[in-house]
C-alpha cells in the first residue's frame, strides 16, 4: 500500500509542477539526509519537492518522500533509584511517507548563502510493527529485574497522520539555475491512536542536504 502511495503522491507533484504553474520562478529539489526520531534510532530520508516563488523571498512548496528508521525504544523505571530504569524496544521497521505543503521565507542574503525558515503541514502515512513487553521479576523478592520485548505480540500498524512543522536552513548557489541546501526540520503528528502532540513517537527532526534546480 504504501509504495503506491509513494508513487501517487510523486506524479502528484510532477503534475502539480507542469500544469498548475507552468510558468517562470519555478524550480524541483531533491533532498536526501537523516531522520532523527526521539527515542528511536536514526534513518534515512529522501524527497522531492516543487517550489513556487512568489517573490525573491518567498516560497510556496508541495514535496512527498520516503523515510524509514527501526527502532523505537521505551523506558521503564522501577522505584526512586537510578540503578532502575530500563529500556526495550516496542516498535521497528518504520515506514513515513508524507506529502507536505509548506511555505519558505528567505531572511538572509549575502554573497554566500541565504538563511531561510520553513513553516509546513501535511498527511503522512506510517507503517511500523508493535510490540507489546515482558516484565521480569524476581519471585523471591519482587525485584524487577528487566523489561524484554515480547516478539510474540507483533502487530503491523498502519496510520494516516497529520502533522505540522518547523525548519531552516542555508542555500548556496553554485549557478545561476543551480543552489545546494542544507536544512533542518522539527516535525510532530497532531493525531494518532497511540500518542500525542510532540510525544516521543509522535516527533522527529531531519538533516537534510539537497539540489535546487530552476525550471
Amino acid at each position: 500500500m504504501f509504495k503506491s502511495f509513494f508513487v501517487s503522491a510523486i506524479f502528484i507533484i510532477l503534475i502539480f509542477s507542469s500544469i498548475i504553474f507552468a510558468q517562470s520562478n519555478n524550480s524541483i529539489q531533491i533532498n536526501g539526509g537523516i531522520i532523527i526520531p526521539r527515542s528511536s534510532s536514526k534513518g534515512l530520508s529522501t524527497s522531492i519537492q516543487y517550489n513556487y516563488s512568489i517573490n525573491s523571498n518567498i516560497q510556496f512548496y508541495i514535496y512527498s518522500g520516503y523515510s524509514n528508521w527501526d527502532k523505537y525504544d521505551a523506558q521503564f523505571s522501577w522505584g526512586s533509584s537510578a540503578l532502575h530504569h530500563f529500556r526495550t524496544y516496542i516498535a521497528d521497521k518504520h515506514i513515513l511517507i508524507p506529502l507536505y505543503i509548506g511555505s519558505r521565507i528567505n531572511m538572509h542574503t549575502n554573497k554566500l548563502f541565504t538563511f531561510f525558515t520553513t513553516i509546513e503541514a501535511g498527511y503522512s502515512y506510517l507503517s511500523y510493527n508493535a510490540y507489546g513487553f515482558i516484565k521480569e521479576v524476581d519471585p523471591g523478592t519482587g525485584v524487577i529485574l528487566d523489561y524484554k520485548t515480547d516478539l510474540n505480540t507483533k502487530e503491523k500498524r498502519s496510520e494516516n497522520l497529520f502533522g505540522v512543522g518547523v525548519g531552516v536552513g542555508l542555500s548556496h548557489p553554485i549557478t545561476s539555475n543551480l543552489n545546494v541546501l542544507i536544512s533542518f526540520k522539527l516535525n510532530s503528528q497532531i493525531n494518532s491512536r497511540y500518542y500525542s502532540f510532540f510525544s516521543n513517537q509522535g516527533t522527529y527532526t531531519a538533516l537534510n542536504l539537497g539540489l535546487n534546480l530552476n525550471i
